[in-house]
């Protein structure tokens, strides 16, 4: 196994010290210097945060020996690596599924599979692990299914409903204050976004929930933490509640009224 050789190589080629590299990835420098030197080995979801990083496959980063026989693209690899904290957002999913007849498949993230993608959303091997469908009427785009966890969107998106959506392509395409599914650095959100790049180098998370309001606050996050982004264009949901409290007062207060004018009549 070439990690502890491969991790030094690249780390270098970024530009990086032992320092930066930890901040980056939130792995203390300790832990890093003891990989380099082989002295510990990761687990499989830090050796998928350094592929991620890095921009190459897990198998790649332990099988290789980068330092002789480099890589064909690795220019290319590392000039996605965040430099002086500043991240280019990809055009295009890292991984896509497609059918036999090269047709884009819609991969499903359930809830249990949040934390794996949140590491492996770039790596195939963990993708393929991932259920994969299609529906009439969704085409011509790549689309991504995630199961909401939580009551931070209710009433309008309610816990383990399925939100679809279609990548955005970049930050200028952000949808003001529609629901969106944003995979950053702090994990996976289905949430309204407030886009304020221009005006304050913030993009915001809205919830809609009121009765949870204080649990759910409005979060600021950063575009260089953003992975992926994708617009929410269609909602599965098996809730079938009786509807909101307001709702069941406004009925009350109809036979309220009705009441009323019975009596009103009978006097």
């Amino acid at each position: 196994m070439n990690l502890s050789g491969n991790l030094k190589f690249l780390r270098k080629k970024a530009g990086k010290t032992q320092d930066g590299l930890s901040a980056d990835v939130s792995i203390g420098r300790t832990t890093i210097a003891n990989y380099e030197a082989g002295i510990s080995e990761p687990n499989l979801e830090t050796l998928m945060v350094f592929a991620n990083y890095f921009g190459i496959s897990v198998d790649m980063l332990l099988s290789r020996n980068l330092d002789k026989e480099g890589l064909p693209d690795i220019n290319a690899a590392l000039s996605m690596v965040p430099h002086s904290g500043n991240i280019p957002y990809n055009k295009v999913p890292q991984v896509i599924s497609v059918d036999r007849n090269g047709n884009d498949n819609i991969i499903y993230v359930p809830v249990k599979a949040r934390a794996g993608y949140l590491l492996g959303y770039g790596d195939p091997e963990f993708m393929e692990t991932l259920p994969t469908f299609r529906l009439p009427g969704l085409s011509n785009a790549t689309f991504r299914m995630f199961e909401v966890d939580g009551p931070s969107m209710a009433p309008n998106i309610m816990h383990a409903d399925r939100i679809i959506g279609e990548w955005i392509e970049g930050f200028d395409k952000i949808r003001d204050n529609r629901v969106h599914v944003i995979v950053h650095k702090g994990g996976v959100a289905v949430k309204r976004i407030l886009n304020r790049i221009e005006e304050r180098g913030k993009l915001y998370l809205k919830s809609d929930t009121i009765a949870h309001r204080h649990e759910f606050p409005t979060v600021e996050i950063d575009p260089e933490d953003v992975k992926e982004i994708w617009y929410g264009r269609l909602k599965i949901s098996g809730d079938f509640s009786e509807p909101a409290e307001v709702y069941h007062r406004l009925a009350d207060l109809e036979v309220d009224v009705m009441e009323m004018k019975r009596f009103m009549k009978g006097k």
